[in-house]
């Protein structure tokens, strides 16, 4: 099934709980329009449905780096994940005339 998650100014969005023990997602990023300012995906592989479970660690899973939200305007991004992943969401710092989307769709099988 597909989720998705929106942010519309500098900060994180919610987090889009994934099963953790799928072997492959895929991502796409957009953004609704030309803006200033740095998005990226970050992604956990924390399992937020244990309760007392650790607290959720974040890394940037696209391509390492933050990258212009102007260059995802012109061209989604899209990212395959081909190990297991509990939860993404989106950082972003200085986007506040666009909206930002994240969409996440996990293999079938486990």
């Amino acid at each position: 099934m597909a989720q998705s998650t929106t942010l519309s100014s500098a900060g994180t969005s919610t987090p889009i709980a994934l099963n953790p023990v799928s072997k492959a997602t895929t991502l796409i990023l957009s953004v609704s329009s030309n803006s200033t300012g740095y998005v990226q995906v970050d992604g956990s592989l924390d399992d937020p449905s244990i309760p007392g479970g650790p607290t959720t660690t974040w890394a940037c899973i696209s391509s390492g780096a933050a990258m212009s939200s102007s260059l995802v305007f012109t061209t989604p991004l899209v990212y395959t994940i081909l190990s297991p992943l509990a939860q993404v969401r989106i950082s972003s710092s200085g986007v506040n005339t666009a909206t930002i989307t994240l969409k996440s769709l996990q293999s079938v099988t486990a």
